[in-house]
């Protein structure tokens, strides 16, 4: 907040290590609700999952922070993690998973966890992309000099784009490999929202690649395809374990 406001003033190199500390911190609490809380398995409930991918968030943000400045992106996970962090203190049934000789479950669900974290971070970014792109056109005096060159905020959205999109394709590959009870067990409109969601990134960053779409339209289809993504990956489990 303080590099946002006094955007005159430099920040020494170790500045950039700081947001490590509570990621380190968040790290052993994520730890603690989701490896530590039952000795039958790792509870991966909805508010310990949605806590792990803050964490992702923050640690990926951070770690780009050290070859670029992105004070408005790490301001904006930072504020998430934080939220998301203290909800999970809230009590909540418990979903426990035993992943013990089961690999190929473990990369599955990283891998998709991993992915999805991607993609929240290109959606944050898609939204930077499109403030910033209405203040060029509106009122350019009011750029934030921090804020990174359109055309290089563009360049880091379809670097998480096609990043989400690899992780999650290899996680559907490996899901696809799991045993035929534990597919049957996912709700199918989880699975058809989750494939529309990453076939619509795959078509919009393909777009993008080959100037059929503009850096604008391709930040706001990210937003879209993203929510998609959120009411499969999410709203499901949601529904799952506080509705029915």
């Amino acid at each position: 907040m303080r590099r946002i406001k006094h955007p005159e003033q430099q920040v020494p190199d170790w500045g950039k290590w700081l947001p490590l500390i509570p990621a380190i911190l968040h790290l052993f609490t994520v730890y603690l609700l989701i490896d530590n809380s039952s000795e039958s398995g790792q509870n991966l409930s909805l508010l310990n999952l949605v806590s792990l991918i803050t964490l992702i968030l923050v640690l990926l943000v951070a770690i780009y922070r050290f070859s670029k400045q992105t004070p408005h992106l790490m301001l904006y996970t930072a504020v998430i993690a934080g939220v998301i962090n203290w909800l999970s203190i809230i009590p909540e049934e418990p979903n426990i998973v035993n992943f013990s000789n089961n690999g190929l479950g473990v990369l599955h669900v990283w891998l998709s966890i991993i992915g999805f974290s991607l993609l929240l971070a290109a959606t944050l970014q898609s939204s930077l992309v499109l403030i910033l792109h209405s203040k060029l056109r509106h009122k350019p005096s009011s750029i934030h000099p921090l804020l990174p060159p359109l055309l290089e905020m563009e360049g880091f959205l379809s670097t998480l784009v096609l990043s989400g999109i690899i992780s999650l394709g290899i996680a559907f590959g490996l899901g696809f490999g799991l045993p035929e009870s534990v597919i049957k067990a996912q709700p199918l409109h989880k699975i058809i929202l989750s494939l529309l969601a990453w076939f619509s990134f795959c078509t919009f960053y393909l777009g993008y690649k080959t100037s059929k779409l503009s850096g604008i339209r391709f930040a706001r289809l990210c937003i879209i395809a993203f929510v998609i993504l959120s009411i499969g990956f999410i709203g499901t489990k949601l529904v799952i374990q506080y509705i029915l």
